[in-house]
């Protein structure tokens, strides 16, 4: 009986779809026939195209009868060749939805920052390191939910950077190619000893990566059009290059090979939270509930300015939860560092309109490629700090504190 009210419930509570990011409910979900061609000739699907400029014929769109007894059923017999389908649609792009939805959680994480400062080099190697390495020492598997998933990440983010040692090209304007508009998306499961000591499924999520192209959050009002994402997002992590501020740029060595200028992160952290305060309809008085996570990447380029006795040069020790002792340390830390680099303003608006937000240095290659373009090897250092402390703020993973 239990289960039947689970069900039925789970019919009514509120989805999002991990990638247009809107709303709905599981009984208004419409399937897609998975017939071969030769069975079941595809068809245009208005909907899909409209959302994602793609005007491939695909499976027939089969729609709810709106029947009480069918918004029950977990597929649809097609009317044209009797297949049964168990593959739901989005209702309003029509995009497939994880098997899972209804059952988990989708937990939608969004990275973004200024042009060229390491946006999809963090994702690259962030995703990497969890599926080779955080992972299995969380006991937490990786595991993409799609094959756009599998070839996206394969073709724009693993290959350039571990195969051909190369910087990935900057992301396009989500207004010039829609397909950068859908994100990755990720099953994320934590396994453990039962009480017999078998191995068991403890918990399961659904994640979502972001790749923001830093042009697309440099006017409010393209921000509002193709990242509504930012405003249903359950954690934000804001890569600043410490290469753009001024200050940094005069103290670095001379043989430091600096980026060209881009947009202030003040700026972008601003936009942002104009887009949150309207897209959730806060008040002036409302503090932002999203985590934000304040991140400087390509730390290695800065490390002579760092004291060497900082924590941000010893390794960080997650296995057994997100580590808040070494959090607490480095979030001093970095505050004192954008403080001397005159970031005083970041440091304020992340303080007065966020209940959470934290400050990291990572960095996702080990190396400085902008004078060559050349990646000699790949060696990240703590580039999942951000990433588990958003875990953490989401009570997906404990807090610990490590003696």
């Amino acid at each position: 009986m239990k289960i039947m009210w689970r069900k039925i419930a789970s019919l009514f509570q509120k989805e999002i779809c991990p990638y247009c990011f809107e709303y709905f409910h599981i009984k208004d979900t419409p399937f897609r026939c998975t017939s071969p061609p030769s069975r079941c000739a595809p068809a245009p699907d208005a909907i899909y195209q409209s959302a994602w400029a793609d005007s491939r014929p695909l499976g027939k769109v089969l729609k709810p009868s709106g029947k009480f007894k069918d918004r029950f059923k977990q597929s649809h017999r097609c009317g044209s060749c009797g297949h049964q389908s168990r593959k739901r649609l989005c209702p309003h792009c029509h995009s497939d939805l994880p098997h899972t939805t209804g059952q988990f959680k989708n937990y939608i994480f969004a990275v973004i920052g200024a042009k060229e400062a390491g946006k999809s080099h963090y994702i690259a190697v962030l995703i990497n390191q969890l599926k080779k390495q955080i992972g299995p020492n969380m006991d937490m598997l990786l595991e993409p939910m799609n094959d756009k998933t599998i070839d996206r990440y394969r073709k724009d983010f693993y290959n350039p950077v571990y195969d051909d040692g190369k910087v990935i090209e900057a992301t396009h304007s989500a207004l010039a190619d829609r397909s950068i508009q859908q994100p990755l998306v990720y099953s994320i499961t934590f396994s453990g000893k039962s009480l017999l000591g078998n191995e068991r499924i403890k918990k399961a999520f659904v994640l979502v990566f972001f790749d923001t192209a830093g042009e697309d959050l440099n006017d409010e009002d393209v921000m509002s059009t193709v990242n509504k994402y930012i405003y249903r997002s359950d954690g934000i992590v804001l890569l600043i290059d410490p290469l753009q501020l001024l200050s940094v740029r005069d103290q670095v060595p001379n043989d430091t090979a600096l980026p060209q200028k881009n947009t202030e992160s003040v700026d972008i952290l601003n936009r942002t939270t104009r887009l949150i305060e309207k897209g959730c309809e806060l008040k002036p008085t409302d503090k932002i509930k999203t985590p934000l996570a304040i991140a400087f990447s390509k730390f290695d380029a800065v490390l002579p300015l760092i004291d060497p006795q900082f924590q941000l040069h010893a390794t960080a020790n997650h296995d057994k939860g997100f580590d808040m002792g070494d959090f607490e340390a480095i979030n001093i830390e970095m505050m004192s560092l954008l403080d001397q680099w005159n970031g005083q303003d970041i440091i304020h608006l992340a303080q007065t309109r966020y209940t959470k937000h934290g400050f990291f240095g990572l960095s996702a290659l080990g190396c400085n490629p902008h004078d060559t373009s050349k990646i000699p090897s790949v060696i990240p250092r703590r580039v999942e700090d951000p990433f588990l402390w958003l875990l953490a703020q989401n009570r997906i993973i404990k807090k610990v504190r490590h003696k």
